[in-house]
């Protein structure tokens, strides 16, 4: 038997003012709970839902999607590893990480905000335990907010 819903019931998450107004209260939530894993892990998975749109996510779409939506984030990331697109580096070593492992891959880190002096990315090292290429957490969810204020303004 297959029950049946009132339409008006039921939450249509894609509906716009949902789709983003569930990102930004997700995000506000954990951001002031500093909640840094989890609160990256839903940034990198909401990147990967926008960028998507309507369609299949995919790792072209994503890295098109941040070159063009966090362009300073993809340079920093692109300093920060000469020879390596950004956009790449914010795929496999935080996209991936996050999504599959709960955590950056081994050689990437997130750090808070002060321990960068505010810059998007950096290589840090922490004593006795080795050299990292470093996200600016405070930063990203900072932008994040910024961006999806923007697309929702958009038609």
């Amino acid at each position: 038997m297959v029950r049946k819903l009132p339409a008006n019931s039921f939450y249509k998450i894609r509906d716009p003012y949902n789709f983003y107004k569930a990102m930004r209260e997700d995000v506000t939530l954990l951001q002031s709970h500093k909640k840094y894993l989890s609160l990256t892990t839903v940034i990198v998975c909401c990147l990967d839902a926008l960028a998507a749109g309507s369609g299949k996510a995919t790792r072209a779409k994503f890295e098109s999607f941040v070159v063009k939506h966090l362009p300073q984030l993809t340079e920093a990331l692109e300093a920060c590893r000469p020879g390596r697109r950004g956009s790449a580096t914010l795929y496999d070593g935080f996209r991936n990480g996050f999504t599959h492992l709960r955590a950056p891959k081994r050689e990437f880190a997130i750090v808070e905000d002060h321990e960068v002096d505010g810059l998007w990315a950096d290589r840090v090292e922490a004593d006795g335990i080795g050299e990292f290429v470093a996200i600016n957490v405070d930063r990203l969810a900072r932008e994040f907010l910024s961006l999806l204020a923007t697309l929702e303004e958009a038609p």
